[in-house]
């Protein structure tokens, strides 16, 4: 897509010109980041941190056979439970805490994430791409953008009937295009299908970039 448009004259620069213009490519989502996630309630506070930390410590055991994914544990929380009555008094408590796997070994992710889910729950699946594929993308669309750039400031030389023109300005903007994100199912849902491995398949994202500057005609 490609715009063009006069500028007015000001004080000192005349048959000034602004350009801009946007490239866009796809680019394979080579990451994961898999959110899963411990929650459980006991009347007493300190049995029900042991047990989220037994789930814990038993998820970074299953970790440990796969070589390829970094698993971090992660946002331990605690919540008080009450009852409906008015006077809310205390009958137990809740806690949850979370397991953060990132790796771009998707079939072995799938593979963990099947055996994790015999004690804890999916929350979400980010898939994206690394920051140095993104950045290759990038850097391949900034040189066709700056390239039409270019072009357009040829063509408008030709059209205008001038013997060349000079650069004032440029400026490049890129932008990443929507992350895929697969969320959980609901637990219940999660707890009767942990048999099952979960297909994972990369895709691909957007980046966009654009280049926009001004030209003055000689």
């Amino acid at each position: 897509m490609s715009t063009v448009a006069a500028q007015t004259e000001t004080d000192t620069l005349y048959d000034v010109y602004s350009l801009s213009n946007t490239v866009s490519g796809e680019v394979d989502n080579d990451l994961m980041t898999a959110t899963l996630a411990v929650q459980l309630e006991d009347k007493d506070a300190a049995r029900l941190a042991s047990k989220v930390n037994d789930t814990m410590r038993w998820a970074v055991t299953i970790m440990e056979d796969f070589s390829t994914i970094t698993a971090k544990t992660r946002d331990y929380q605690t919540y008080p439970r009450y009852d409906t009555s008015q006077a809310r008094r205390l009958i137990g408590w809740r806690a949850s805490q979370t397991l953060q796997l990132d790796t771009d070994d998707f079939e072995a992710a799938g593979k963990a994430i099947q055996l994790l889910q015999e004690r804890l729950q999916v929350q979400s699946i980010r898939l994206s791409a690394k920051p140095a594929t993104r950045q290759r993308a990038s850097d391949q669309l900034i040189e066709e953008g700056l390239a039409a750039f270019r072009k357009r400031a040829e063509l408008i030389q030709t059209s205008m009937g001038s013997s060349s023109f000079r650069i004032l300005d440029v400026n490049i903007q890129d932008n990443a295009g929507a992350v895929p994100m697969y969320e959980a199912a609901s637990m219940d849902t999660m707890r009767s299908a942990y048999v099952s491995e979960p297909a994972i398949q990369g895709g691909t994202s957007q980046v966009t970039v654009q280049v926009f500057g001004r030209i003055q005609l000689q």
